[in-house]
C-alpha cells in the first residue's frame, strides 16, 4: 500500500511541474502528423468568407489607427492534396487565384498580374497542405526552420513552435501549434524585408475536419485583412480546369510590356 500511495505522489509530482527545456518535445514530422491527424483531410471543400481589407498606417504612428478600404466576398475551393482556387465573388473588382502544386497565378479584372503568391496569401499553406510531407515542405519553402521545435508561451497558451530565430529576441519565421488541441494557431514568414502574420482562431468541426471559421492577417504588427467564414461544403468533384494554371494564363494574359524607349 505504501509502495502504491508513493507512486501516486510520484506521478502527481510529475504531473504539476512547470514545463521546462527538459520537457518532452515531438520532432517536426511526428508534430505536424499530429495536426494533420487532428484536421484531416476531407475530398474537397468549398468555404465561402468575407474579407475585410486594412490599409496600414504609414506615418508610423501608434496611435493612428489603419483604414478599412472595404470587403470583399470570396470563395475558395480546396482540392486536396495541392490544389486551391480563390474567387472574388462580389467586390469592387473582379479577380481569382489558383494554385496548383507549385504552379500559381493571380487575376485581377480579367488580366494575369501575378505568377508569385503575395505574403498576405501565404495563410492558405495551413489550411491547404494536410498531409506531412506537403506542409513540412511548405513551411520550410518559407523560410521554416523545420528542424527545431520549442515549447513557448503563445498569449494564454502552451504552444509547441516549429521554426528558431537566427537573432535573439528577433521575430523568425515559424508555426505556433496549441499544445492541448495541436491545432494551429499563428504561423509567421519573413519575406521581402516583412514579417507576415497570421492568426487562425475559433475552429470549427465540419463532418469530420477541422477549419478556423476567422484568420487575420497583419504585416510588421499593423492589420492587412481579417477573413470571416460565412460558409463551408463537403465537395466530391470539381472540374480539373478550374485549377488549370496554363489554361487560365491563355485566356486573361497579362498586358503587353510598352518598350523602353532609348
Amino acid at each position: 500500500m505504501k509502495r502504491n500511495l508513493l507512486l501516486s505522489v510520484l506521478i502527481s509530482f510529475l504531473i504539476l511541474q512547470p514545463i521546462t527545456g527538459r520537457a518532452f518535445v515531438p520532432q517536426t514530422p511526428h508534430l505536424i502528423h499530429l495536426v494533420v491527424q487532428k484536421i484531416k483531410e476531407p475530398v474537397g471543400l468549398e468555404v465561402h468568407q468575407t474579407k475585410t481589407i486594412h490599409q496600414p498606417d504609414s506615418s508610423g504612428r501608434e496611435e493612428t489607427e489603419p483604414e478599412e478600404m472595404g470587403t470583399v466576398r470570396e470563395r475558395l475551393i480546396y482540392r486536396y492534396p495541392d490544389q486551391l482556387r480563390k474567387e472574388i465573388i462580389s467586390g469592387p473588382f473582379s479577380g481569382l487565384s489558383v494554385t496548383s502544386g507549385s504552379d500559381f497565378i493571380t487575376v485581377i479584372n480579367d488580366e494575369t498580374v501575378s505568377r508569385e503568391r503575395a505574403e498576405a496569401d501565404l495563410y492558405t499553406d495551413i489550411l491547404l497542405y494536410r498531409n506531412i510531407d506537403g506542409l513540412q515542405a511548405r513551411l520550410a519553402l518559407n523560410g521554416v526552420d523545420v528542424d527545431t521545435v520549442t515549447i513557448q508561451r503563445y498569449q494564454d497558451m502552451i504552444c509547441y513552435v516549429i521554426g528558431r530565430p537566427k537573432e535573439k529576441n528577433e521575430p523568425f519565421a515559424g508555426l505556433w501549434i496549441d499544445k492541448e488541441t495541436f491545432l494551429p494557431v499563428r504561423y509567421v514568414i519573413k519575406k521581402n524585408d516583412r514579417v507576415v502574420e497570421s492568426l487562425y482562431s475559433d475552429w470549427q468541426k465540419v463532418s469530420r475536419t477541422l477549419y478556423p471559421m476567422q484568420v487575420s492577417i497583419f504585416s510588421d504588427n499593423q492589420p492587412v485583412s481579417i477573413m470571416d467564414v460565412n460558409k463551408i461544403e463537403l465537395k466530391l468533384q470539381f472540374s480539373p480546369s478550374l485549377f488549370d494554371v496554363r489554361r487560365i494564363e491563355r485566356r486573361y494574359p497579362a498586358r503587353p510590356v510598352p518598350p523602353v524607349s532609348g
